[in-house]
């Protein structure tokens, strides 16, 4: 696991605090609610996090978006379009991966949940490369290794290759 300085930009903090620990905690929930309320779920928690960091000015949510896909019976992933990154480490996109019957074979362990991003860095050169980044159950954060294009569809893609 990669230890780094804690952002704390609106849209970070509404990727890595509030969909992680809201996803992973309850994610029958989650995506009841985001089927249900769809754009208005995720602005309520984007505002939340603006109020919570206590912002003078708050970052408008826009091009905040979902898509629920399921590529296998008993797959569903939420593919979160976010706001566009300004700083790095924050995200162009986030997947919610739930598999609810999904078991791994040592000691019977639930592995059900999987939060994938699509995270904006610079290289060496100071040119904009992307990281595939994983924040697990135990709010704990992993770099997979490099990204995509910043494109919905070769972030899906990347995302099925990690099932």
């Amino acid at each position: 696991m990669l230890l780094m300085e804690e952002i704390q930009t609106q849209q970070y903090v509404f990727v890595t605090e509030a969909l992680a620990r809201l996803f992973h905690a309850t994610p029958q929930e989650f995506f009841k609610y985001l089927q249900q309320d769809g754009n208005v779920f995720l602005r309520y928690y984007w505002h939340r996090v603006g109020k919570e960091l206590k912002l003078s000015t708050q970052a408008p949510p826009q091009g905040l978006n979902y898509q629920i896909r399921q590529p296998a019976p008993d797959t569903v992933i939420a593919l979160i379009t976010l706001p566009p990154p300004q700083v790095e480490r924050e995200a162009y996109f986030a997947a919610m991966i739930y598999r609810p019957f999904r078991v791994t074979p040592f000691l019977g362990i639930s592995d059900t949940t999987k939060m994938l991003v699509l995270e904006y860095r610079l290289n060496k050169e100071g040119q904009p490369i992307t990281a595939l980044s994983e924040w697990s159950k135990r709010h704990q954060y992993e770099v997979i290794g490099k990204g995509p294009a910043p494109e919905l569809e070769a972030f899906y893609a990347a995302v099925l290759e990690q099932l």
